[in-house]
């Protein structure tokens, strides 16, 4: 979902960044800031697709769907 989608279904379910940050003990603003993908926090995105009654594979898909990165490093 894009920021967008999130916040419009935000409205639609009378939920607000700030209900979800007071549960969490978190700030207004980093709950903001994971809607727009400028931090990363696995809780606070599993707590805003809980919210929304949706998984959170697809509310954030670009950090769950993605196969992990291999390491490159070599041991001599």
């Amino acid at each position: 979902m894009t920021p967008t989608q999130i916040k419009t279904a935000f409205k639609e379910k009378g939920i607000t960044q700030r209900a979800i940050a007071d549960e969490l003990g978190v700030s207004e603003m980093t709950v903001s800031k994971v809607v727009h993908r400028i931090i990363v926090s696995n809780r606070v995105m599993r707590a805003i697709a809980a919210k929304l009654g949706e998984d959170h594979r697809r509310v954030f898909p670009e950090y769950y769907l993605r196969p992990p990165k291999r390491s490159t490093s070599k041991v001599l």
